[in-house]
């Protein structure tokens, strides 16, 4: 099925094309290699974290398609959240020269140290989905972007969003369940530092009574329920993926508690939490836009695909907040 995202990245990738065909596969462009490659497409290799997240696999399927309709070859590798299996997987494209391209988001940043070494060296231009100085750099370099992402910024915008909520709804008064990542790997000190400094800042009477890891959202329901034995007044939930915050809706309405009368707020963005938020069940959510930052990325590779010697650049990956819309009441 070919969604919306699809047919734009399509379109995007279909206007990159003629850039994309004129660079070199290999080493920097020569007359020689430049006409070889007018005969095939740039290989484009994508390596997500984990293909088990619904946002990346929806990428993943976005960025294969936009690229068959192109003419673009795309090979995507799943690293299951093992950063020695993603660094063996890219190794074993750069050694092989099985790629003209890669495109990663990093399990563990500094595990791509040698990575990065390798690709430059090949001539085969990097986007790492990372901050620079994650990776012992001051910024880009030969052939070589990053797509930073700001969770900073993600869990002050969680935290807002609750303390908002606790105000609106609560009258000021929330105690917060929060479920957050379990994997570690989703910028966790970043996320918790600036959502805990949100609460403070423009909610003090909210505060995180209990804290749980849940992986799946079986386990986010089953965990959110023990927690509401523990702590029976919470009437907030703030949760870093669609898993944790739709099992702790699903334990809240078990337990016979009315969603639009409680504050819960959710990182994700998927279709089920989208559908919850405009019901009003889910107060709010907060995304990382991962349809514009793959054509942003895409934008990124082309140029640097055209260019392979020069410097790349640092982007960032935006955030979108998705909230209930309210009625305006009639004068």
């Amino acid at each position: 099925m070919r969604t919306p995202h699809t047919i734009r990245l399509t379109a995007a990738l279909a206007v990159a094309l003629a850039t994309l065909t004129a660079c070199s596969s290999i080493s920097a462009p020569t007359p020689a290699s430049t006409a070889a490659l007018t005969h095939h497409s740039i290989r484009v290799g994508f390596s997500p974290l984990s293909l088990d997240i619904p946002a990346l696999q929806d990428t993943a399927n976005a960025l294969t398609a936009a690229g068959a309709n192109a003419g673009i070859s795309v090979t995507v590798q799943d690293p299951k959240l093992n950063p020695q299996t993603q660094v063996a997987q890219l190794m074993q494209w750069i050694t092989l020269r099985q790629v003209d391209a890669i495109w990663v988001i990093p399990v563990v940043p500094q595990a791509l140290l040698p990575v990065i070494v390798a690709a430059q060296k090949a001539h085969i231009v990097l986007l790492v989905d990372t901050k620079a100085s994650d990776v012992g750099r001051k910024g880009p370099g030969q052939g070589l972007s990053f797509a930073g992402t700001d969770f900073s910024a993600f869990g002050g915008d969680l935290g807002g969003l609750t303390s908002a909520c606790v105000d609106n709804r609560l009258g000021g008064k929330g105690d917060v369940l929060y479920l957050k990542d379990s994997t570690g790997q989703f910028g966790g000190a970043q996320t918790d530092a600036a959502l805990n400094g949100a609460l403070a800042a423009a909610a003090p009477s909210a505060e995180i009574v209990g804290t749980i890891s849940p992986v799946t959202q079986v386990q986010a329901q089953v965990e959110t329920q023990g927690a509401l034995q523990a702590h029976p007044n919470a009437n907030a939930v703030i949760g870093t993926n669609d898993e944790a915050v739709l099992g702790a809706l699903a334990a809240f309405q078990q337990a016979g508690r009315d969603p639009k009368k409680l504050c819960i707020v959710g990182g994700g963005g998927g279709a089920q939490a989208l559908a919850a938020i405009a019901a009003g069940s889910i107060y709010a959510g907060v995304t990382f836009d991962f349809e514009t930052d793959t054509k942003n990325n895409i934008r990124e590779i082309v140029a640097m695909a055209s260019h392979p010697s020069e410097v790349g650049a640092t982007l960032r990956v935006p955030i979108l907040i998705h909230k209930h819309p309210v009625k305006k009441k009639k004068k």
